[in-house]
């Protein structure tokens, strides 16, 4: 029951993040659509910004599941960006809710106060992902561009395209994730 129940307050925080967005949600509201009590939510977390960032590591996590592929030390530098890339289009098509929280959360979390552990999330992210590309330019695979815009070039038109994309069926979806996960390549291939 405990599962269940804190399973229901962030399905509840999710509605409300991308009904209300974030910055006028409150507990309040929260403890309404969950159903739970106020001392509930601070028994699993410890405001908004923990609810925030319980949400985005499950985001984050689903997103790295459809691209295990990217993991793989056998991987060529190729598959390796593509999978991260078709992942991402594939994980985002089938949960735009999260997508569009994750999103929205990218863009308010260098400033808000709330997100210091969100932050430190999506530094962590951002560290892991210099360093892979940096192996990729030092091997010669991809073109030596400053992180910022190499990452910009691979991830920038896929979160562009999807904070607008209509649900597809699942094979239509993957034809889209294989063609932003190409061009991702091109954009940066050596």
């Amino acid at each position: 029951m405990t599962s269940d129940r804190r399973r229901q307050i962030l399905d509840a925080a999710l509605e409300a993040f991308l009904e209300r967005g974030y910055a006028a949600t409150s507990i309040a509201d929260i403890r309404a659509r969950s159903g739970a009590s106020t001392g509930s939510i601070y028994h699993f977390f410890s405001g908004k910004g923990a609810l925030a960032e319980a949400l985005l590591r499950e985001a984050v996590s689903g997103w790295a599941t459809q691209s295990m592929a990217a993991l793989d030390p056998k991987a060529t530098p190729e598959q390796a960006l593509k999978s991260s890339v078709r992942g991402l289009v594939r994980w985002a098509f089938e949960h735009p809710a999260q997508f569009r929280f994750m999103d929205e959360i990218r863009s308010l979390a260098p400033a808000d106060p709330d997100f210091a552990a969100v932050r430190s999330l999506f530094e962590e992210g951002r560290t892991l992902g210099a360093a892979q590309y940096a192996r990729m330019a030092a091997e010669g695979a991809v073109r030596t561009l400053p992180f910022s815009i190499a990452h910009a070039l691979m991830l920038g038109p896929a979160y562009a395209y999807l904070r607008t994309a209509e649900a597809l069926p699942a094979d239509q979806a993957s034809r889209i994730a294989d063609l932003f996960a190409e061009a991702a390549w091109q954009a940066v291939k050596a």
